[in-house]
């Protein structure tokens, strides 16, 4: 959420005449600074309701208008994807930065030592996906959201990790907040369709309060969710076979026989 509210933020700029100089200088800030924040698109509460506050704004209309703000995902395109394809552990890297993972957390995870992850990061900012900052710090050259091909570069490493991810959820048991749902059944074509609308719905809403979440709940209490959804006509008898029964020896036919 924090993304379209600054979106929001950036076209009232705009629409006012106002430059990142002027509003700063009513912040008692910098130009540089509100440029900072503006690029990270991350402050606090406060600050966002000082900036509502001198555009003569409420926080809730802003955030109102900013839930009706689509924020595109970026395609990398195929030379970055197949860079990535070819040095996984920077593909993984940029996977986890995206998803908001600390980097203390990264390198206790994944057995990284400061070393490692600067070697790593150094790879992802030739690809210009990150800046290596000092004391080992990583930051995203774009915070907003990406979506990779499927059919592209990377196709093999996307469906590793999206099988691993589904043999986790139906190995554990089931929760409140966790479970694994298939089902199948023989229905029409407009049927079929109906469904595939509610399924692109159902991930609209997740994108929506997942915007809320992120405005309104610290960080640190927030915790990434998966959710994997495959819609299309199957042929059972293409994933279910039954196997003919393997035929006993002519010579034990031969004596049951006598």
């Amino acid at each position: 959420m924090q993304a379209e509210i600054f979106e929001t933020l950036k076209s009232v700029l705009r629409a006012r005449r106002m430059t990142y100089a002027e509003l700063g200088k009513q912040l008692g800030t910098s130009e540089p600074t509100i440029k900072r924040l503006f690029a990270s698109r991350d402050c606090k509460i406060s600050r966002l309701s000082e900036i509502c506050a001198i555009l003569d704004l409420s926080l809730d209309d802003v955030v109102a208008q900013a839930s009706r703000v689509e924020i595109t995902p970026r395609s990398l395109g195929d030379r970055i994807e197949a860079q990535l394809a070819d040095d996984l552990p920077a593909f993984h890297l940029f996977l986890l930065l995206t998803d908001g993972v600390g980097i203390d957390r990264i390198m206790d995870q994944c057995g990284l030592t400061p070393d490692d992850l600067f070697r790593i990061g150094c790879r992802l900012e030739r690809m210009e996906l990150v800046q290596v900052l000092p004391q080992g710090r990583l930051k995203l050259v774009d915070e907003g959201p990406v979506k990779f091909r499927r059919d592209g570069p990377l196709h093999g490493a996307l469906l590793k990790i999206n099988l691993e991810f589904l043999q986790r959820v139906f190995a554990r048991p089931e929760s409140d907040d966790a479970g694994f749902i298939t089902q199948s059944r023989r229905i029409s074509q407009a049927t079929a369709r109906h469904m595939m609308t509610e399924l692109h719905s159902l991930t609209r809403q997740l994108s929506d309060m997942a915007r809320q979440d992120q405005l309104t709940v610290q960080s640190h209490d927030l915790q990434t969710y998966k959710m994997t959804l495959a819609w299309a006509p199957v042929a059972l008898e293409h994933l279910v076979k039954v196997d003919a029964p393997s035929k006993p020896p002519e010579e034990h036919i031969s004596r049951s026989a006598n």
